[in-house]
């Protein structure tokens, strides 16, 4: 596995092949495995990383799980988990290409993942074969209505600009109806709240009918219009956020996949009316309501320790150390990330925290020595975000004294 040390220590790189077996739902199974080499921090492009042959972990094997069933589900996992990485993931295996030149390209891509090796027959069944409508709405931070308004209606904006081909071609005239009442909200939604919050069901509509096939939805922070919306506009703005989604998600024939991601499973049960059909999964159970079906989302989001130990085990080799130097590193990881466990107390590491300490010790043999002889390593996640959230819940529930953001 690893060459024992000479009397320098040093032993030569070679690539790794060593993997360790995980289950998401017990019907797919794949090693865990990890892709590229150069480690990039904060990017979510997942196709960019590959083309550049940034290190990965390869999560592709889960798309069977999550492909298996028609449903609307909500995740919820704290913030640098992974959640964006994981729809950007499926975005790029999903989406319709534009040319067949692109649809090639992202097959070849997926055949050399871990879904490949799973299913043969899943990439050519399902790469390239939907229209994939996907809202982020991490910028949407309101401080009054009319900037909601502004913000709301520029992340819309950023969806409809990337099927403006399709939708300025004219030549479908079957669609001209539908296409002529879509192109007037896109042409008011700056100026009428009430005609973009209708866009997005418009836009299924339309590409269902121009590719006659079901449409896929992606929403990445939904939450974050409400979490982040002072209380004198709160209110509104969850209405608006209802409205939005709620026929996106609420039995809707032509959208075979919908998924919400966010961070604040509170939050969500203010919004339930409306989406009282999707199925939530958090962090620390399956379902709230199918306690006993595994969740397919269970290692989507978060590295397993598996994963983490094979990550490892790449810059062991990579830089030449003994196996007693690598097991060491593995348990500084575990002493200072190990902070999360999923349903059926499965371990589960911030990828953030993990992909940054992995940076740190790939970089040279001494910075790897320097945490095996100290034990010790940084706290990476405390800079990624604030305690909005938990102050005003502390507030809420009458905390003693004012705990400020």
């Amino acid at each position: 596995m690893f060459k024992r040390a000479h009397s320098d220590g040093a032993a030569l790189p070679r690539k790794r092949t060593r993997s360790t077996t995980i289950s998401s739902t017990g019907s797919s199974r794949a090693p865990a495995r990890v892709t590229g080499d150069n480690v990039s921090i904060g990017t979510t492009n997942w196709i960019r990383l590959v083309r550049e042959n940034k290190l990965l972990v390869d999560k592709t094997h889960l798309l069977l799980d999550i492909m298996k069933l028609r449903s609307s589900d909500i995740i919820f996992r704290p913030r640098r988990f992974g959640k964006t990485m994981f729809l950007n993931m499926a975005y790029d295996f999903l989406n319709v290409a534009e040319t067949e030149e692109e649809l090639a390209e992202r097959k070849r891509i997926f055949e050399e993942m871990s879904v490949h090796k799973v299913d043969p027959t899943f990439v050519d069944k399902h790469c390239g074969k939907y229209p994939v409508i996907y809202l982020n709405l991490k910028d949407v931070r309101p401080v009054t209505l009319d900037q909601f308004r502004s913000k709301i209606a520029r992340a819309i904006s950023m969806v409809t600009d990337k099927w403006e081909h399709v939708i300025s071609n004219t030549l479908r005239t079957s669609l001209n109806r539908i296409r002529g009442r879509l192109n007037r909200k896109i042409d008011n939604m700056h100026n009428s709240i009430d005609d973009s919050v209708m866009i997005p069901a418009e836009l299924v509509d339309y590409l269902s009918e121009y590719y006659n096939a079901e449409c896929i939805v992606l929403v990445d922070e939904f939450d974050a219009p409400v979490i982040n919306a002072p209380n004198e506009i709160r209110e509104e703005v969850r209405g608006y956020m209802c409205d939005l989604l709620s026929p996106l998600a609420k039995d809707n024939k032509k959208v075979r996949k919908f998924i919400m991601a966010g961070i604040d499973p509170v939050n969500f049960n203010t919004l339930e009316s409306g989406l009282n059909n999707c199925e939530p999964y958090p962090l620390h159970k399956h379902s709230d309501r199918s306690r006993e079906k595994a969740s397919p989302y269970q290692f989507a989001f978060g590295f397993t320790e598996e994963e983490v130990n094979t990550l490892i085990d790449n810059v062991a080799d990579k830089l030449g150390l003994v196996e007693g130097q690598a097991d060491q590193l593995k348990r500084v990881a575990r002493k200072w990330y190990n902070g999360y466990y999923a349903c059926r107390g499965v371990r589960l590491y911030n990828p953030w925290s993990i992909m940054s300490y992995i940076r740190y010790i790939s970089e040279s043999k001494e910075n790897c020595l320097k945490t095996v002889e100290s034990g010790s390593a940084s706290r990476y996640w405390l800079s990624t975000g604030d305690k909005t959230i938990l102050a005003r819940y502390f507030n809420m529930a009458g905390g003693t004294k004012e705990l400020m953001p």
